[in-house]
């Protein structure tokens, strides 16, 4: 299934599978009908927790799903859903219990503007505007209105690497709303598009084994990706640069802990949340991202002014012509000055005052506290 969080980053948000195991059996017919029409979970899948402790705080969605795939929750609450054996993207609004808005054609799967073919993923921008993943079968990304009203459709179906826009399998969706840009994780590539919300690809950027779930970190302007274990390729947590697809660092220490991870979130101040469709199905938690970057204590222009010999050398000149019977008391007290001042700043240089928002031109050393799992 998949993972996201409340719109106040008080809740993480799950959306999971119940008994219905993707592994087990098969599901779809060679056209992707799903065969066993009737496999609606019987509880609710939809399941908010609390961060901090693990704990339930609300659930919903019994009845309403076969094999739920990907989860998002907008700025006002209002919770997305995909489910690949529907062939549908759900709406669910605040407190509610039932869909307000259903894209797709039930059971349907199919490549026109009515159809999906087993939606992976879907994104909401501030403006209301929806971005859904299309997916499995269509290698392709649908925008629509809030009312469901087709918009656009974007991607080009091909296995051609390294080039922005050519995608196998959309994975995955993650939204950058300050850029105005989303990152598409074309799954069996091992490649993370670059989309603007017009549609415009503009960069393409390959990462280590086939990445699965994505995630943005506004703080530290990184992707986080994740990919599954292969034979010559553990599976990790990447944070990625999306302008140069540097890896900043990977985690965690020791990646066999990870069977087959499949999507994440992050939730700011509190970490980076994992969860796998392997069994016992566990939802990791990956403690706060530290920035270990030195910062001055006093403010950039404090620092300025009182390192600005060249201006106290000159009020000193104009007292003196002014006041030439006070010429001694000046000096003394000028010396006493910056003898005192010598004692709290470094006339060497001073290093700029980063704000939360900044970023450092040195690169900075980015690590995960403890983990913690919840089952």
């Amino acid at each position: 299934g998949g993972l996201s969080h409340s719109a106040d980053m008080k809740n993480l948000v799950v959306f999971h599978r119940a008994e219905n195991d993707w592994s087990k059996k098969q599901w779809f017919d060679s056209n992707n009908v799903v065969l066993h029409k009737s496999a609606f979970l019987n509880e609710d899948v939809i399941v908010f927790v609390d961060p901090v402790t693990g704990n339930v705080t609300r659930a919903l969605g019994k009845g309403h799903f076969i094999m739920p795939h990907g989860v998002f929750v907008d700025h006002h609450d209002n919770i997305w859903v995909t489910d690949v054996a529907l062939h549908q993207v759900m709406k669910f609004e605040p407190n509610a219990t039932n869909p307000s808005l259903v894209l797709g054609t039930r059971l349907e799967p199919g490549e026109d503007t009515a159809h999906f073919c087993k939606p992976s993923s879907v994104v909401v921008d501030a403006g209301g505007y929806v971005y859904v993943g299309d997916g499995y079968c269509n290698s392709r990304v649908l925008k629509f209105t809030r009312e469901g009203e087709f918009v656009g459709e974007f991607g080009t179906a091909g296995r051609e690497a390294g080039v922005a826009g050519v995608m196998g399998l959309v994975h995955d969706l993650t939204i950058n709303h300050a850029d105005r840009v989303i990152y598409i994780a074309d799954r069996e590539a091992g490649q993370i598009h670059t989309m603007t919300l017009l549609g415009e690809f503009t960069a393409v950027h390959s990462v280590p084994g086939s990445v699965y779930g994505l995630d943005y970190i506004p703080e530290q302007q990184l992707i986080a990706a994740v990919n599954i274990s292969s034979e010559d390729e553990p599976a990790k947590i990447m944070l990625v640069n999306p302008n140069t697809g540097a890896i900043v660092a990977t985690y965690p220490s020791e990646p066999a802990s990870l069977k087959m991870p499949h999507a994440l979130t992050y939730l700011r101040k509190i970490g980076i949340f994992l969860g796998e469709i392997a069994s016992p199905f566990p939802v990791w938690k990956f403690s706060e991202i530290i920035s270990e970057t030195k910062r001055t204590d006093q403010p950039a222009f404090f620092n300025v002014l009182t390192s600005n010999i060249p201006m106290s050398f000159l009020i000193v000149i104009a007292v003196l012509a002014v006041i030439p019977v006070v010429y001694m008391s000046v000096v003394v007290s000028m010396r006493c000055r910056e003898k005192k001042e010598g004692e709290s700043f470094d006339r060497n240089g001073f290093q700029k005052l980063l704000r939360d928002y900044d970023s450092s031109d040195e690169e900075e050393d980015l690590v995960f506290k403890n983990s913690k799992v919840y089952r």
